[in-house]
């Protein structure tokens, strides 16, 4: 009986133990688990964004794909390549609502590549937002663009949004929104401006478009293309939080001194889950291409 009587408990205290034990290693489980999945989804929307940027610009020039341009007509650009508002969602040119949290919200324009297949996709070097394939529009001005916005979707959380389409000189035909990434909080913006294309990077934050406008580049900017680069700081949703209030502000570092100095913002309703801030630098790798070298393929055959 005395042996029962010392053993029970010290059995009792092992099992206690290993409860314990069992139930950190589930918690730690899932916080590793949580910080996978905000990771992955961070890394694929700024992989998608940085992409964009790079991509902002793109002409195809090779006569045997089918020449954008005539022969003859000057090797100029004389549209947008990149453009940004504050604040915005849906589409650029009107800004019909309000971006969530007061994100931002980046159009970028290109041409295709590759003359096509029957079902009229081009060759897969060039891709929309959505990874659709576009292939080279024709002659004229016609081209392909690309709009990421934060909104809330229809079941109540907001993620980053893609709306893609093709554009003209009198036109600009944009498919309905679909979700890019899940669960993205806020996104916001600053602009890279490089003075006379050399130096160091003054940063600038985007202008808020008036309703039913488009946006105007940053005051002393010199226009959009001389955007060199674009900071990106998305705020991704996490865990929810134990003891969160849904309608608590929060307030989040979104930039550093790296893109420009510190900046915060404070966002309301996001007190229940777990905010995660992610930064990237994006560089636009075209320039318009509208040098000899332009010309010279353009005029080749």
């Amino acid at each position: 009986m005395l042996e029962w009587v010392i053993a029970m408990p010290l059995a009792l205290l092992i099992v206690m133990a290993a409860t314990a034990i069992y139930l950190e290693g589930i918690r730690l489980w899932r916080v590793q688990a949580e910080r996978y999945d905000v990771n992955e989804r961070a890394i694929f929307a700024l992989t998608q964004l940085t992409r964009a940027v790079g991509m902002a610009g793109y002409r195809n020039w090779d006569p045997s794909e089918g020449p954008i341009r005539r022969r003859g007509a000057e090797a100029k650009r004389d549209w947008p390549s990149l453009r940004a508002s504050a604040e915005c969602a849906g589409r650029v040119d009107t800004c019909p609502k309000r971006g969530w949290q007061g994100s931002a919200l980046l159009e970028v324009q290109f041409h295709g590549a590759g003359i096509g297949d029957d079902k009229l996709y081009g060759n897969g070097a060039v891709q929309n937002c959505a990874g659709v394939s576009v292939r080279v529009a024709g002659e004229g001005e016609n081209r392909y663009l690309s709009n990421f916005y934060v909104d809330k979707g229809e079941d109540g959380i907001p993620s980053l949004f893609c709306r893609y389409g093709e554009s003209g000189i009198s036109f600009t035909d944009l498919h309905p929104g679909q979700v890019l990434v899940i669960g993205v909080e806020a996104m916001y913006i600053r602009l890279g401006i490089r003075a006379g294309g050399t130096g160091p990077l003054r940063w600038m934050p985007p202008v808020k478009s008036a309703r039913g406008k488009p946006p105007s580049a940053p005051l002393g900017s010199g226009g959009w293309e001389r955007v060199t680069a674009v900071a990106f700081s998305l705020v991704l949703r996490g865990a929810p939080r134990r003891g969160g209030k849904p309608k608590a502000v929060r307030v989040v570092e979104v930039f550093d001194a790296a893109s420009g100095g510190r900046e915060y913002k404070r966002l309301n309703n996001a007190g229940d889950v777990h905010l995660h801030v992610f930064n990237a630098v994006a560089y636009r790798r075209n320039d318009g291409g509208v040098g000899e070298e332009a010309k010279w393929l353009g005029s080749s055959s």
